[in-house]
């Protein structure tokens, strides 16, 4: 790697993680280091709580290789996703583009610093989603060192070819942006594009290859069986399965090369693909305003036209639809369609039996409770309409103080969004457990009842957040979310969260599920109940940082 893709890796990163910081007071800068270490532990410290309840079932049908493959699967997935995402604002809508085409640098020296700074966000995704799960299996399987060496050296690879699948995805969608009238719609959908191409790119990859019913028998018995059938779901991650679970240094030389052979593919093709989109994407091309006449007027209601104010802001503003909304929205979409795949399956449906019978025996429990609740709650943190209700607006935010509507209507009607969106979440959600476990339908609106009561209190606090600390200054859309460091909070407060609705569940898991519900119905809506008359009484106050 020459030295100019050192030094502009280096300048992306810095511009790609720098956060709002008004303030640069030491203090500062301590409380935030200790914030993010917090974090960091709490998050691996929940992860790991969850591999080590899902290895120990697993060890006691012996199958607990499965959990390698499960979670390989899932992390390929996941990386593919969020790195569609990263890569449509990394490669495409950064506004360094205009500054880093005109300077002296090679096609490849680009495209190789900007993968360099969607492989850095990924590793560290990985240290928060991997490190725990890998560890977990480890000593719940008395690995030797081998293992976690082995594990290391796959967890630095493994992301590279997910990332260079989605960026290539995501290059053919944008090579026809030149083309394209109105940008910023374009912009809306060229990654959802990217995202249901990756699925169908994943899904082609599962091939059903048919085995008899006494093949599948005895496939189903043997130790570790189910992880060769999710290896043949993707054999793109097969080679990193056989090096984890075996600790075979052969297997990831051979993941080592498929990764260095696609990747100087990749950059061979991508030089010109990459660029045909990227100089295209810098024209304008949107719509110009349209004339409003009287017939466009219509009498409507504050609220109504408040709230749908809202709503357009998110759907007309691509970065803030794709980074605020979509991936909280599509997660528990991209689980389900793969379920529902994997049903369909001839040679999983017994291993999916199993798996639901399992799910099934102690989804109306208590724990059940909590684990669909947490689940939710997980996904529900990576909705940012709430902690940036504020910050979206701007500078124009003052206006909030010139118009006839209270300051506390006002974050009634800005947290409605983000109570629209994280209801949808819950209901893809119910529907996931709905298809895997069939519970009744009392339990599924328990669930629905608690996560809407869950959602009305997260937003609060997070337009609190915002109203504390709000970020009205900047240049573009992608700054708001990706350079705002109370983003952070949707995590710490979900977990939280988490952390309480397990505090009550597990002294109590003797008890109905319905008896849980109760306690943490009535103890949110008090806390709720708080919250709202202090933002009631002190709306004035709250305010006065935007001007």
């Amino acid at each position: 790697m020459n030295k100019k893709i050192i030094s502009l890796t280096k300048v992306l990163l810095k511009n790609s993680f720098q956060r709002y910081n008004e303030n640069n007071k030491k203090t500062s800068k301590i409380g935030k280091i200790l914030l993010y270490a917090v974090l960091v532990v709490y998050l691996i410290g929940i992860f790991g709580f969850l591999s080590y309840g899902l290895i120990t079932t697993l060890q006691q049908v012996q199958q607990e290789a499965m959990f390698i493959g499960v979670f390989l699967l899932g992390l390929a997935l996941l990386t593919i996703i969020q790195s569609i995402i990263s890569v449509t604002n990394v490669f495409y809508f950064s506004k360094d583009l205009e500054y880093i085409l005109p300077l002296p640098l090679k096609p490849n020296e680009i495209l190789i610093s900007k993968l360099n700074v969607i492989l850095v966000t990924e590793y560290v995704m990985e240290l928060l989603f991997a490190v725990a799960p890998i560890t977990a299996y480890g000593i719940l399987t008395s690995a030797g060192v081998m293992f976690y060496i082995i594990s290391l050296l796959v967890l630095i690879i493994f992301p590279i070819i997910p990332i260079l699948i989605a960026t290539f995805i995501i290059m053919i969608i944008m090579s026809f942006s030149k083309g394209v009238k109105n940008k910023d719609r374009f912009r809306l959908i060229a990654p959802l594009l990217g995202i249901i191409l990756a699925l169908v790119l994943s899904f082609s990859l599962s091939g059903t290859s048919e085995i008899t019913d006494e093949e599948l028998i005895n496939a189903i018995t043997q130790a570790n069986s189910m992880v060769e059938m999710i290896s043949d779901k993707l054999p793109i991650i097969k080679p990193a399965i056989n090096a984890i679970v075996n600790s075979d240094f052969i297997e990831f030389l051979k993941l080592l090369g498929i990764t260095a052979i696609i990747y100087i593919a990749f950059i061979l093709i991508g030089n010109k693909l990459y660029f045909r989109g990227a100089v295209g994407n810098l024209s304008s091309g949107s719509k110009k305003g349209k004339n409003i006449t009287t017939k466009d007027i219509r009498n409507s209601s504050v609220g109504k036209s408040y709230v749908a104010k809202e709503f357009k802001m998110l759907f007309k503003n691509p970065i803030f639809f794709v980074q605020c909304v979509l991936p909280s929205v599509l997660m528990p979409v991209v689980f389900l369609g793969i379920f529902i795949v994997s049903i369909s399956s001839n040679n999983s449906q017994e291993s999916i039996k199993q798996f639901q019978n399992v799910i099934g025996s102690f989804i109306e429990t208590p724990i059940g409770l909590a684990i669909v609740l947490s689940i939710t709650e997980f996904l529900t943190s990576m909705l940012y309409i709430a902690p940036t209700a504020i910050s979206r607006d701007g500078q124009n935010a003052i206006f909030m103080k010139y118009i006839p509507v209270s300051y506390y209507k006002q974050l009634i009607y800005k947290g409605i969004p983000s109570v629209v969106f994280g209801t949808i979440t819950s209901i893809i959600v119910i529907g996931f457990v709905y298809v895997i476990a069939a519970p009744s339908v009392l339990f599924l609106l328990t669930v629905l009842i608690l996560n809407l009561v869950l959602l009305i209190l997260q937003t609060i606090l997070m337009e609190l957040v915002d109203l504390k600390k709000p970020k009205l200054e900047w240049s573009t859309e992608y700054a708001v979310v990706k350079q705002n460091l109370n983003l952070l909070w949707p995590f710490v407060l979900n977990l939280l969260e988490i952390g309480i609705i397990f505090i009550v569940t597990i002294p109590l898991s003797f008890a109905n599920y319905l008896i849980i519900a109760l306690v943490i119905l009535v103890l949110h809506i008090i806390i709720t109940y708080f919250v709202n008359k202090y933002v009631y009484k002190n709306q004035d106050k709250l305010f006065d940082k935007i001007n």
